[in-house]
């Protein structure tokens, strides 16, 4: 029953998003023949009938098996592909004919003298619709009556459903824990242990047993954290790069500097495997190897772990007890138990958030339900997480009770398999896979392109959704756009457990995400089933040619595509030339650089007619020119050509006019040929490094849509343009050099509108009395970068009669004190090179009542004195000072800063010291020093340095501890570094 179900719910996905697009293209955008658009009209009303069917299989195959419903919903899969496929080629074809006319098929139309015949085109799209109608009719015939219901009013509930959804943030528990406290008190002891003959602690076991939480609560462990010199965490998994690896070990250990980092870029596998080696065998090191499968990953990594210090340690986690024993014959090997049914009920309790104590007779019959439901988790943390996110999207006891009635009756299908925890928790995912609402199954199932253990970017992954038509305007509340659509449904799939958090931004957003193993591995399977996607790897069993032989799938209905290809480029270029891929609507590929010659890139072109999401970071191109050729990519929605050395985008792009996101963000300059961007009326997300070479010919345009445009040069097309994007939530402007171009952006729309959330603006030289009160009404408004000079005085500081003029004062040497100038609800702040001097800025930003990051950036401040006055800051988190050269005395009040978690003073050369108050904020986690004098640093030390060496006297005098080091000891993680 589940099997049939899913299915339904998926197809029902797939057929939304082909009937919005094809109703889009060819009711609004393109003119038919009196008789073609009939059988469009017949064929939009049938596919939207298709849809209310689907909602209504759904729900008679939640109470029962039907193998003619389930044979139904694949013929209407079919049905929405070939429609798909008949209408993107028609359009393919007709604009390619009709190229240098004056645009697409409305020129092939009014151009009697066309050298092409115009009604053999328009005949074959008539009759392939025609029939497709005709298929649709004879599927719609099988059907029994009782599935011919209205339900117009199932999407409005599941919307409503979904804006429920509760937000996380940043300071809350990601994960609940139960059942480690002792485990981590016993490692935590081996850890520190530095007489044991065990350098290596394993944590062994099968998938979804805490492995990786018990791990990271060691690493994080406060005890931890403040005994290891430095730390590093990796995670392997079963397709790994040794180099990748080494690079992040090394990385993560040492910190280095933007140029030490250039340089390990450029290192090859052995010139890693020495640096890190000459860098940790001086250091009391922690290296933790999350996910290591097999030991020939441990044997090419180990030759870069010395002994170190006595006590340096390594932990890894694995499925495969080989592993540790190659590692070190006197590893400790650590094998987390399996929850007892308490523990699994507490696990559960806390998921769902239900309470025991309750009296009520239904909250009586829920727990006993959940009780019987836990104990089919087999004491698995995972299954119990799982199952507690399927759960807590119910609150009836009908409904519980209609779930434990769907597990039990997984578990007897399971058979004998059932008698074994991975058979277990498999059906707990699977159950939890189905229960999602029908609007979530692909964006589940996308996250699945990505490699293992990889840190998803939330916006780069909810952008792909966009551009594959996952979230329409039928899916979303009149006033929400479908980016925050986006992020809900992002968030619900975390809400229910099906994906983990990696990193949330200041504000509490997801910046990334990833996916277990075990729910990867169910992600995988479901896509197999759904022909949703296919991986290919130099190891997959598929022939040269690509397609023709993947894991029994029908390539031709395959619309997805992700290459891991690690360094195997030669695969690459091979599946991207050999094979004309025509069904492939997305490929994203993940691997080394590689490069493609200009006749190359027009092959790839001519191999991927139909692409809508194309993802190349870091390929090469001839000359760093983008081919001419990618503007034969009429369906493109996405490209994304990260880190790929372009220079040059041609003329050619501006025939994308579906494109709705360029992410072109590169190393170097970009130069854009004129007039291609007012072309893409759809585009919504233009990110480069910057658009450089013809700064007064760019061209904007009128982007209604354009949400983001970052990072473009100043110039004159912000008189012209900047007034049209009306929608515009982020703006990086670099290179300002007058007042009217910074006037012109503070008075753009979308500053007065309010809708701006993050504005990034540089500066070059002095901008006479900037004033930045427009901003003041952006309510929206959370992040802003401002790099120049503010001046501190009124451009008139005397008046006519050489008298001073009479200033307000509470105006003080601003046009308004800086915290009225700010947005209200401001979260993150940057200033650099402001040049202030006679005014503590930190007295106006303490105000800011909802500030929680703060970076006083290189000479924003030249003054000698800043003061954090008591309750300043009250939700401040992060706070740098950089490059300060004239700072001598920081003071911070008692009660200033309550939250503050990160502190970050670099190279502040004047600071006599730290302040003393620093000891009492108890939120403190992290500081980081940086100074090129080691005797400033080995004021904040335990232990002193004395040139190379440690001192490390067993009976330490006050000699070798820093005299400020008492300031600090009660922060956990603390980096003290000389370079630059």
């Amino acid at each position: 029953m589940v099997s049939f179900r899913m299915a339904g719910l998926m197809v029902q996905a797939v057929v939304s998003s082909v009937s919005q697009r094809i109703t889009d293209q060819l009711i609004n955008e393109f003119k038919f023949s009196r008789a073609v658009s009939i059988q469009v009209e017949i064929l939009q009303d049938k596919l939207k009938w298709i849809q209310s069917f689907l909602r209504d299989a759904d729900a008679i195959l939640r109470l029962e098996e039907c193998k003619q419903l389930q044979t139904v919903v694949s013929q209407f899969r079919d049905v929405a592909y070939d429609s798909e496929d008949v209408i993107d080629t028609y359009i393919l074809k007709v604009a390619s004919m009709s190229r240098g006319g004056r645009g697409g098929f409305i020129s092939f139309i009014e151009n009697p003298a066309s050298t092409f015949n115009e009604w053999h085109y328009i005949h074959e799209v008539g009759s392939k619709i025609e029939a497709i109608n005709a298929r649709i009719s004879q599927i719609r015939e099988t059907l029994p009556p009782h599935t011919m219901q209205d339900t117009a009013g199932a999407s409005t509930d599941s919307r409503r459903s979904r804006r429920g959804w509760r937000r996380s943030y940043a300071h809350e528990e990601e994960e609940h824990v139960v059942g480690l406290d002792d485990n981590i008190e016993k490692l935590v002891q081996e850890l520190n242990n530095e007489e044991a003959d065990a350098r290596v602690v394993s944590i062994v076991g099968m998938g979804g047993c805490g492995k990786t939480t018990l791990a990271r609560r060691l690493y994080n462990h406060v005890v931890v954290e403040k005994h290891f010199e430095c730390r590093a965490w990796v995670s392997i998994s079963q397709q790994w790069d040794s180099r990748d690896l080494l690079k992040k070990i090394l990385i993560r250990t040492s910190s280095p500097t933007k140029e030490e980092r250039e340089q390990i870029d450029k290192m090859d596998e052995e010139e890693l495997v020495e640096k890190l080696y000459r860098f940790l065998e001086k250091r009391l090191y922690l290296l933790v190897l999350d996910d290591i499968w097999e030991t020939k990953a441990w044997e090419e990594l180990s030759h870069a772990f010395p002994r170190g210090k006595v006590g340096s340690k390594l932990i890894l986690t694995t499925r495969n007890h080989f592993v540790p024993r190659q590692a070190d014959p006197h590893c400790v090997v650590h094998e987390p138990r399996s929850l007892t049914d308490d523990e699994a009920w507490e696990l559960l309790s806390k998921k769902t958030k239900i309470k025991e104590e309750s009296t009520c007779q239904e909250d009586t019959e829920l727990f006993k339900l959940g009780k019987e439901m836990v104990k089919r988790c087999g004491g698995l943390p995972l299954a119990v997480v799982v199952l507690g996110g399927l759960l807590a999207t119910r609150t009836s006891l009908q409904e519980w009770k209609k779930l434990h009635q769907n597990i039990g009756v997984q578990l007897r299908k399971a058979g004998r398999e059932d008698a074994q925890q991975q058979g277990k928790v498999m059906n707990v995912l699977e159950l939890s896979y189905d229960d999602l609402p029908y609007h979530l199954k692909p964006c589940f199932l996308y996250l699945g392109l990505f490699p293992e253990d990889a840190d998803i970017r939330a916006k780069q992954m909810i952008r792909m959704w966009i551009a594959e038509g996952f979230i329409l305007s039928s899916h979303i509340d009149r006033e929400q756009y479908v980016e925050s659509a986006g992020e809900e449904w992002l968030e619900e799939l975390i809400e229910r457990s099906m994906i983990l958090v990696g990193e949330r931004d200041i504000n509490g957003r997801v910046k990334t995400c990833r996916m277990h193993d075990l729910i990867r591995d169910l992600c995988l399977k479901k896509a197999r089933e759904e022909n949703f996607f296919e991986i290919l790897s130099p190891s997959s069993p598929s022939n040269p040619k690509g397609l023709s032989s993947m894991n029994g799938t029908d390539a031709s209905k395959v619309r997805r595509i992700a290459l891991h290809a690690g360094n195997d480029s030669a695969f690459t270029k091979r599946f991207l030339l050999v094979n004309r891929n025509f069904g492939i609507r997305s490929l994203l590929y993940f691997g080394s650089k590689f490069e493609l010659s200009e006749s190359e890139w027009e092959t790839v072109c001519t191999n991927l007619p139909l692409i809508r999401v194309l993802h190349l970071p870091e390929v090469f191109f001839n000359e760093k020119k983008l081919p001419k050729q990618i503007g034969d990519l009429l369906h493109l929605k996405y490209l994304g050509l990260v880190s790929c050395w372009v220079d040059e985008i041609p003329q050619s792009l501006g025939n994308l006019q579906n494109l709705q996101i360029l992410d072109c963000k590169c190393d170097s300059g970009t130069r854009l040929s004129l007039n291609v961007l007012p072309k893409m009326e759809q585009l919504r997300y233009l990110t480069v490094h910057w658009l450089d070479g013809c700064r007064e010919e760019f061209r904007v345009g009128a982007l209604k849509n354009l949400r983001c445009l970052a990072t473009v040069m100043a110039g004159s097309w912000m008189f012209r343009d900047l007034q049209h994007l009306t929608s515009l939530e982020k703006l990086v402007v670099m290179e300002m050099e007058t007042a009217e171009q910074v006037d012109a952006v503070l008075n753009s729309p979308c500053v007065t509108s309010g809708c701006l959330r993050s504005l990034k603006l540089t500066v070059i030289g002095v901008v006479e009395n900037p004033s930045l009160e427009p901003l003041s009404h952006c309510e929206r408004l959370s992040k802003l970068h401002i790099g120049g000079k503010i001046r501190e005085t009124r451009q008139a500081e005397t008046g006519a009669t050489g008298e001073p003029s009479q200033t307000p004062q509470n105006e003080g040497q601003f046009p308004l004190p800086l915290q009225l100038q700010l947005p209200p609800n401001l979260t993150k702040l940057t200033l650099e090179f402001s040049e202030l001097e006679k005014q503590d800025p930190l007295a106006a930003l303490e105000k800011l009542p909802c500030l929680k990051f703060l970076c006083l950036g290189y000479e924003s401040f030249l003054g000698t004195k800043m003061t954090c006055s008591a309750n300043g800051f009250p939700h401040l988190q992060h706070l740098e000072f950089q490059n300060l050269p004239e700072l001598e005395e920081w003071i911070v009040e008692k009660g200033a800063m309550p939250c503050l978690r990160h502190l970050q003073l670099c190279y502040c050369f004047s600071l006599r010291t730290i302040p003393e108050e620093l000891r009492f904020i108890s939120s403190l986690k992290e500081l980081e020093i940086r100074d090129p004098r080691e005797e400033v640093l080995n004021r904040f030390r335990k232990v002193k340095t004395r040139g190379d060496e440690t001192c490390t006297s067993t009976t330490t005098t006050s000699q070798e501890v820093g005299e400020e080091f008492y300031k600090i000891q009660h922060i956990p993680q603390v980096e003290l570094m000389t370079y630059w």
